[in-house]
């Protein structure tokens, strides 16, 4: 491909400029992976060529419902949102992907190969995607990308369960406090009204309660 040609995009398949990783981004990848579970970097690096990435501006879309093929993303900074729309066309927080840290893998957020979510920065980013059946392809020939593949989706399928029990069983208030003890600068750059999506409450609950908790704190 001639330099400065950007590719064709496939159908259904979110426009980005892909750009090739620099040397900070990889360490920045190696380190996320590893804090993930352990995998040596000899055999991560057969995962370099094929991640590019892609810097995001506020309110820029990462993946939209019906993108092709599935992709995996580490972020390397800033914060993303998932999300889909409910039957009454409102929009529905299922998710907030910080940096560094990964996106859901695309086994849980696809079908037949196409995206079931939306997923949007909501500051400026910058994150490594990939071609989902890369990583597959490494998780059969090397067993110990396998176990790091394995690691992975077992700890997403942990968080998971976790926070349909929360929604289940705690109060929203308890809710609130462990979203803020687990990413505490999150209501400095997110919307009211994604955080209360998220909690499954209105933003009008969601200023009670951090009102409460601000009276506690004092």
């Amino acid at each position: 491909m001639a330099p400065g040609h950007r590719r064709r995009e496939e159908p259904g398949e979110t426009m980005l400029n892909r750009e090739p990783l620099t040397a900070d981004d990889r360490l920045r990848v190696l380190r996320i992976a590893q804090a993930l579970a352990p995998i040596d970097e000899p055999n991560f690096a057969a995962l370099w060529p094929a991640m590019r990435a892609v810097t995001l501006a506020p309110r820029q879309a990462l993946l939209a419902v019906g993108d092709a093929p599935p992709t995996e993303c580490f972020v390397l900074e800033g914060i993303l949102r998932s999300w889909i729309g409910d039957a009454q066309g409102r929009t529905v927080t299922l998710d907030f992907h910080t940096g560094p840290g990964v996106l859901t893998p695309a086994v849980a957020r696809s079908k037949a190969g196409r995206s079931r979510i939306h997923c949007e920065a909501l500051s400026a980013a910058r994150v490594v995607i990939f071609a989902a059946d890369a990583l597959s392809a490494q998780m059969i020939a090397q067993p110990a990308m396998a176990r790091w593949g394995d690691a992975v989706l077992t700890q997403e399928l942990v968080r998971r369960m976790d926070r349909e029990l929360a929604l289940a069983t705690q109060p929203a208030r308890e809710r609130l406090a462990a979203l803020l003890a687990e990413q505490p600068g999150l209501p400095d750059v997110v919307a009211q009204h994604h955080l209360a999506s998220y909690l499954g409450i209105t933003p009008v609950s969601l200023s009670r309660l951090r009102a409460q908790a601000r009276q506690r704190a004092d």
